[in-house]
């Protein structure tokens, strides 16, 4: 007696290629935003884009003085020291001939080009010496992250640098997960003859979270 005929099973290639089918339409395509904060792992479906300068002003990237490269012609000219700018605070325009305290961080003053560190306060600076220029690092429009960026610490980082507090991003798939078979058992359960435990239910769920989807775990 013939066998019934078989239906012909489906390739991995052609499953694969039905399944991201779906997903780049039902999926993929769909959008949410979140807080920054709340980015960590998730997909980018919009480019960051600068919101601003970064830094936003001429600042030192050095604790020392700041003052005009001009006024200090050899090593040990020795300057009055007018005023104390610590990182936040915003110092007043620089005479000519003094010097200012200066912090890591904080705004370069007016009628100032160069700064000295504390360590080598005798040294004779070059203009523009431990300066960093507004817009150095990122220009005002720039894209810093693209589209299609998975997002990790650093990249949350670089995003709340440049004053993005929400950001939009992929939805995470939704994905459902059972296993069949009566032979499957929990571990933890006893484990009768002929039952095995169920250990692709922890592998298949791990997987899916950890290419982050929301996993809606149905059991046996």
């Amino acid at each position: 007696m013939a066998e019934p005929q078989r239906p012909a099973l489906l390739s991995l290639d052609e499953v694969l290629t039905r399944l991201l089918a779906v997903a780049r339409e039902r999926v993929i395509a769909d959008t949410e935003k979140v807080d920054t904060f709340d980015g960590l792992g998730r997909v980018l479906a919009r480019g960051v884009v600068s919101a601003l300068d970064v830094p936003p002003a001429d600042n030192t990237s050095m604790d020392g003085y700041v003052m005009r490269a001009a006024d200090v012609p050899a090593a040990g000219t020795v300057l009055p020291v007018s005023q104390r700018i610590p990182a936040g605070v915003v110092g007043q325009p620089l005479q000519p001939g003094t010097a200012a305290r200066i912090f890591t961080g904080a705004q370069v003053p007016p009628g100032a080009d160069a700064v000295v560190m504390q360590e080598r306060v005798g040294a004779v600076p070059a203009a523009g010496q431990w300066v960093r220029r507004r817009g150095e690092d990122v220009q005002h429009g720039a894209e810093v992250l693209a589209a299609g960026t998975r997002l990790t610490p650093q990249g949350l980082g670089l995003a709340a640098s440049v004053g993005a507090s929400r950001l939009t991003v992929r939805r995470r798939p939704r994905v459902a997960l059972f296993s069949t078979g009566d032979e499957l058992v929990m571990p933890g359960e006893s484990l009768k003859p002929g039952a095995i435990y169920n250990s692709n239910r922890f592998t298949l769920r791990g997987l899916l979270l950890a290419a982050g989807c929301e996993v809606a775990d149905l059991g046996i």
